[in-house]
């Protein structure tokens, strides 16, 4: 059955994923750790930021406590690195020019634990660097912006961002639209629709291009912003379009 968004959506907080390949850092890391005890009760790791830096993307975030995080690609390529004492952990992804899908995962012996969202880096990290889950609303983490992403499975579209203040005014194609407030200063805003739109974030408009045909997670040009479109469950699909970031 189709997964429908629905203004009840919660916010993701797990992240990340797998390389192209393995860097001489991430497999000797990964050989430097030593297995915990396994455990019915292994979480996935939270990714809390990626940025480019070089050749790589750097990815943070939290685990267990000397959790062994691994980020695997669609190609099974992987890298890997022991979480510290704290639980923060710290992974260099090598990068091309292409786009990269990765999963997270943290190992506990000999269970695991892959997180539900996936790691979108569109043109090797020089693009957007966004989580996506089905169901949910993206989440954006190269930058802020007054409008992070449209989320639309074609029927409704989740509108998302950050804030340091106030809740944003948004209105679509004119009319005004309820918003919510999160964690750490995200917003959402959910409407019906999936068509395009002109929308409106405290006065900065951009031209929603509307639901994505595609549906093979190929991220591609569309009006001022990029497109993914992926397949959720049987029949469904879901479009996440991200404005391009205004200075």
């Amino acid at each position: 059955m189709k997964r429908r968004i629905t203004a009840t959506v919660v916010l993701a907080a797990t992240l990340v994923a797998a390389a192209s390949g393995c860097s001489k850092q991430g497999e000797g890391a990964a050989k430097a750790v030593d297995e915990p005890t396994a455990s019915v009760w292994v979480q996935p790791p939270l990714v809390e930021a990626a940025m480019r830096d070089g050749a790589d993307v750097v990815v943070r975030g939290r685990a267990g406590p000397n959790a062994r995080v691994v980020l695997r690609g669609t190609d099974g390529a992987a890298v890997a690195v022991a979480a510290d004492a704290a639980g923060r952990f710290e992974l260099r992804v090598p990068v091309g020019t292409g786009d990269l899908r990765l999963t997270p995962e943290v190992q506990v012996g000999e269970d695991a634990a892959p997180s539900p969202e996936t790691l979108v880096l569109i043109g090797g990290g020089a693009g957007p660097l966004l989580l996506i889950a089905s169901g949910e609303p993206t989440r954006r983490l190269d930058g802020r912006g007054v409008l992070d992403a449209v989320d639309s499975d074609g029927a409704a579209v989740i509108l998302s961002g950050r804030t340091a203040g106030d809740l944003p005014n948004v209105l679509i194609d004119g009319a005004r639209i309820s918003v919510m407030r999160g964690p750490e200063g995200a917003w959402r805003a959910t409407a019906p629709g999936g068509g395009t739109a002109v929308i409106e974030v405290d006065g900065a408009r951009f031209a929603f291009p509307g639901f994505g045909a595609q549906s093979d997670f190929t991220p591609v040009r569309a009006g001022d912003g990029w497109r993914l479109t992926w397949p959720t469950g049987q029949s469904g699909r879901q479009t996440a379009w991200l404005p391009d970031r205004r200075s």
